[in-house]
């Protein structure tokens, strides 16, 4: 079924602050269709295929073409209960979770329409609550499909289901297996390029900031909602214990074995409220100057975030930098197209969310132009060294008063959201300059494992006399490098 277009306006470019530019386009949506778009990726070289949240799965074809806004929406299905994640297999055939299973989506004849829908797996249930929702599949370094379950929030009135908050595991022939508990509202999940897999949580109770955080199996991520299904023997793991009420994340850290501290935090507000789809930047180099890092697209704020990774002592863990706001509305998934740019598909029906639009999906393409920003924190046994997408100035940076460092952590309580505590200023001690003058080394007393670092730069410029955009980046140090 081929609708004509509800054009949107389109907003050519998105400006950074330091004049860098990306262009952004907001394209146009079917006549009368309701696009809450929920699942997104791309399907057949250059055709976008999209869900939304009411169960329709849509083709988008000539978002790639020289003028967009003649771009033709297609309808291939509807009828599915909130498809929140989509993995294409092949031409014919896609996976999708809904809410009560994982699904084969499959083209029988060839002519781009889903005629079938097989079950892969149904081995969890449902309680009847409205906020049991589902994310993924994704494929693990070993082929095996990953889901993430969300709690309920309210009444079960078909009782309370196991495995709600839990990382779950799909092998090949279609058999669940837990993996990770504790989860929250896990509304993104994906693997990294050299397989691992991990995901982004919301800030609530028991999680007192939204996070991006490492799935490693057997582990425990801080909620106790559903914590009783790992009395059961499909659990393969030892009982994550009970968490307790109102102690610093990184004693708990210290006193359960398995809980799980996060690779980042993101700090509320400074970097959104609620991450959900990201996607690591393997476009090389068409999307800008960060090739392996992570963009999170942001629920509430209507925004793009930066992530930069690193492995210390066995734990990933890293920095968010802010990136681009001003999306028409909240964004809960995102994936590359063909050319390298970022496709976003936008919701706000469920929850509040900033941008003059309740749903919708744009398209973010670099323009070529190199910003002026950090590139990349990461951790030393005595400080951080940042490198910078462009060479300073001279002296840039290299006076330690140039310098505002601060380190805080949160609770874990039942408590909704936890405030910044345990705040403490650190002195830095000296800066050095990388011999490329594109990197600072910025020494410190003071470093404190468990905590985020939050690194504010002031008065730097480019060698080219450009002001430093986005002069904040907040480093979760879980673990000090010992060399």
């Amino acid at each position: 079924m081929l609708l004509p277009l509800l054009l949107a306006a389109a907003s050519p470019v998105a400006q950074s602050p330091d004049g860098a530019e990306w262009a952004l386009q907001t394209l146009p949506l079917p006549e009368g269709g309701v696009i809450e778009v929920s699942a997104l990726t791309m399907w057949r070289e250059d055709v976008v295929l999209l869900a939304t949240r009411r169960g329709e799965v849509w083709s988008v074809s000539g978002v790639f073409d020289d003028d967009p806004m003649d771009c033709t929406w297609r309808k291939l299905m509807e009828g599915l209960q909130e498809p929140l994640g989509v993995l294409v297999e092949d031409d014919r055939s896609v996976l999708m979770v809904q809410r009560g299973e994982l699904s084969r989506l499959i083209d029988e004849d060839g002519d781009g329409a889903f005629d079938l829908v097989e079950t892969v797996c149904d081995d969890w249930y449902v309680g009847g609550n409205y906020h049991e929702y589902n994310f993924g599949p994704v494929r693990g370094g070993d082929g095996d499909l990953w889901l993430t379950t969300n709690r309920a929030f309210g009444g079960q009135p078909f009782g309370a289901p196991k495995w709600r908050g839990f990382a779950l595991r799909i092998d090949a022939e279609g058999n669940m297996h837990p993996e990770c508990s504790g989860l929250r509202s896990p509304a993104g999940v994906n693997a990294a390029p050299w397989g691992d897999l991990f995901y982004t949580d919301n800030q609530g109770e028991w999680c007192g900031a939204s996070k991006l955080s490492h799935l490693v199996p057997g582990s425990f991520h801080g909620h106790p909602f559903g914590i009783e299904s790992c009395n059961d023997d499909l659990w393969p793991y030892p009982h994550p214990g009970q968490p307790p009420n109102r102690v610093l994340m990184p004693k708990v850290a210290e006193d359960l074995p398995h809980f799980q501290l996060p690779a980042v935090w993101f700090p509320y507000d400074e970097m959104g409220r609620s991450p959900a789809g990201f996607v690591w930047d393997q476009t090389g180099g068409r999307f800008g100057p960060y090739e392996g890092q992570v963009f999170v697209v942001d629920q509430f704020a209507a925004e793009v975030l930066r992530v930069c990774l690193e492995e210390v002592d066995g734990h990933w863990q890293g920095a968010c930098i802010p990136f681009r706001k001003g999306l028409s509305c909240g964004a809960i998934r995102c994936c590359w197209g063909p050319d390298g740019s970022l496709l976003i598909g936008e919701t706000d029906r469920g929850w509040a969310s900033k941008g003059s639009e309740t749903f919708g999906l744009e398209r973010l393409s670099w323009t070529g132009e190199n910003p002026f920003e950090i590139h990349t924190v990461s951790a030393r046994p005595d400080g951080f060294h940042l490198s910078f997408t462009q060479a300073l100035a001279p002296g840039a940076g290299e006076d330690p008063a140039a310098w505002s460092v601060e380190s805080y952590t949160y609770m874990l309580h039942s408590d909704y959201g936890s405030p910044e505590v345990d705040r403490a200023t650190l002195a830095v001690s000296g800066v050095e300059r990388d011999a490329d003058g594109k990197g600072l080394t910025v020494h410190m007393d003071g470093l404190r494992s468990g905590y985020v670092h939050e690194l504010r730069p002031s008065g730097i410029q480019s060698a080219s006399g450009v002001d430093l955009a986005n002069a904040r980046a907040y480093y979760t140090l879980v673990r000090i490098p010992k060399d």
